[in-house]
């Protein structure tokens, strides 16, 4: 009877162990995303979230196109980058840049800052269905969408507008 109960309690303390490296194994959680986009955004509806080790994405509907005013506003990379050396969020709103050249101009301004978030949205497309790729890859050329960046969790979020979607990438890190 004690190795039956032996065996019982190793398995138990395997399944628990499991459990435990199985939830670590995605980058975040939809709930974690939404409660950080929040802040940004007014967020409607989950179009779809997917998340894994490496990436984590979510494409949310827009109750509309004000963006928070706890966000701290940028009409320049090279404003971002000194928002975001303090540790703040930012959202850079040029309407002279699409997201991807405000990516690249992030990365002129801080190279750090600007290729962390690069490696953001490369990284979350293994977690891309096609109605996530076709979103970011349009809202990324969108000269009216919005490009937000977070260091905390490192998320990288493009706000359409005109589609009345925001979608976010987490990378890796």
């Amino acid at each position: 009877m004690r190795a039956g109960s032996s065996y019982f309690g190793r398995s138990l303390v395997l399944a628990c162990v499991a459990l435990l490296v199985l939830s670590g194994c995605k980058r975040s959680t939809e709930d974690d995303m939404r409660s950080v986009l929040s802040e940004w955004v007014p967020l409607g509806d989950t179009i779809g979230f997917a998340a894994s080790r490496g990436c984590a994405v979510g494409l949310f509907d827009l109750i509309d196109g004000r963006i928070a005013s706890r966000m701290r506003v940028a009409t320049s990379a090279q404003e971002a980058a000194i928002i975001l050396r303090g540790r703040d969020a930012v959202a850079i709103d040029d309407i002279g840049l699409t997201p991807d050249a405000a990516i690249w101009a992030l990365i002129q301004a801080d190279r750090t800052a600007g290729l962390t978030m690069r490696m953001a949205g490369l990284e979350a497309r293994a977690c891309m269905d096609g109605q996530m790729q076709g979103a970011f890859a349009a809202a990324l050329v969108n000269p009216r969408a919005v490009l937000m960046v977070g260091q905390g969790p490192r998320i990288l979020a493009l706000m359409d507008v005109d589609a009345g979607i925001l979608i976010a990438a987490m990378g890796a890190k």
